[in-house]
């Protein structure tokens, strides 16, 4: 019986909301939270316009991973494609994720996602900020609580 209950309590802690780190990157100009301290990385992508440097926070845990992907874009590519600029880091994040899209829903300034694939949900928030792209992303497991597991993390973020 103890067995049991042990189990029990630990299935209920694996299950508790995290405890948010506060986070900041100076580079990348932002602040947040994270469930656990993220990592940096990089990535280049060729474009039309050039290279295009990403700058990419992840932190993983049990239930899955958040990243903050940073962009610094050249300015003409925000200012006469700027709403392609959103719809095709959607699509990246579909295709990244092998995912169906469930919303896409305008929200302070930028755009929520949400999404389903076979084994992750995931929600996204995409902004451009001048000319600063940011796209903060979660993919947890099925039936995860968005409010205790995803909204801290997107309201916490701020751009500066």
């Amino acid at each position: 019986m103890r067995t049991f209950i042990l189990v029990l309590s630990l299935m209920g802690a694996a299950l508790a909301a995290p405890a948010w780190k506060s986070f900041q990157s100076v580079p990348a100009h932002f602040t947040g939270v994270f469930p656990a301290p993220p990592k940096p990385t990089q990535s280049q992508t060729d474009s039309p316009i050039g290279a295009v440097i990403t700058q990419i926070y992840t932190s993983t845990v049990a239930v899955g991973s958040y990243s903050v992907a940073y962009t610094e874009l050249p300015g003409a590519a925000v200012r006469f494609a700027g709403d392609r600029v959103l719809t095709d880091a959607r699509d990246g994040i579909l295709q990244d994720a092998g995912a169906q899209q469930q919303s896409w829903t305008a929200v302070n300034g930028g755009y929520e996602l949400a999404y389903r694939s076979p084994k992750r949900q995931g929600w996204s928030q995409i902004f451009l900020v001048g000319n600063r792209l940011y796209v903060l992303d979660a993919r947890l497991k099925p039936g995860t609580d968005k409010r205790q597991w995803v909204m801290p993390f997107f309201s916490k973020f701020a751009s500066q």
